[in-house]
């Protein structure tokens, strides 16, 4: 998720009637995605723009141009899609239609136990050590444009992918490209990041996470009792230590 989609929609709505962008035309109109399919809620003036949520995992269009979705991204390094759980990487293949999904999830299982175990020492893997690139651009383009692993085909796709610096300057500052343009532009830079956080943290919001995903079978490879890493956060005081567990999830991220 990007941090300025406010920014880039109040330019946008600045624009209407005025300027065109790449693949979307002349601004016509400007929607925010509503609750259903169908149920849009149009962006007639700056003031309307504060009632935009944009916080949805469900809907990979933060906003319609002219009845298209469109996600939108921050330019630079930045998150492609957040908190993938080893439970539902097998479900998000059969989506795709990767044929060997068995053989990619142990590869996927040996990175994180490496990691874990300190065998190698960056946590950004690339994909193609895992991954064909066919079967990578699927995934990217899923998880980005099409749906999620809990909640499966998003009732509001994104069509095209809208790239802004975090300070906005005007429309021009603006780039708008298909899947395929997105991809071929940054494919290098995509990487497959292995996560960690920990039973036991001194931050609730995060410890409540860990905790969420330990539960889940399917997680139970990528859980372990010994505790690698220290959170930024330090350990809860009233939590015992012999309980504190370290929990591992994936992010696909775009490097700067």
């Amino acid at each position: 998720m990007a941090g300025n989609e406010l920014a880039v929609i109040k330019v946008l709505v600045m624009n209407k009637n005025k300027s065109a962008l790449k693949h979307l035309g002349i601004i016509q109109s400007v929607d925010a995605p509503g609750k259903d399919k169908g149920q849009n809620k149009n962006i007639n003036s700056i003031g309307a723009i504060d009632g935009v949520s944009t916080e949805n995992a469900i809907k990979k269009a933060d906003i319609y141009v002219n009845n298209m979705g469109v996600s939108i991204k921050q330019s630079g390094g930045s998150f492609s899609f957040n908190r993938l759980q080893r439970s539902n990487i097998i479900e998000v293949f059969k989506y795709i239609n990767i044929i060997n999904e068995q053989n990619v999830l142990s590869k996927i299982d040996d990175a994180v136990h490496d990691f874990h175990k300190g065998n190698i020492k960056k946590r950004n893997r690339p994909w193609k050590d895992i991954l064909p690139e066919k079967d990578f651009k699927d995934l990217l383009e899923f998880l980005m444009m099409k749906g999620s692993p809990n909640h499966g085909i998003s009732h509001h796709p994104a069509e095209f992918i809208l790239e802004a610096p975090p300070k906005i300057k005007d429309l021009n500052s603006l780039q708008v490209y298909t899947f395929e343009e997105y991809f071929t532009k940054y494919k290098e830079k995509f990487k497959i990041a292995i996560r960690r956080q920990w039973i036991g943290q001194d931050s609730k919001s995060e410890h409540t996470r860990a905790l969420g995903l330990s539960k889940k079978e399917g997680n139970r490879q990528w859980v372990f009792n010994e505790v690698v890493g220290v959170p930024r956060s330090g350990w809860m005081n009233d939590f015992m230590k012999c309980k504190r567990k370290t929990v591992y999830f994936l992010m696909i991220e775009k490097e700067k």
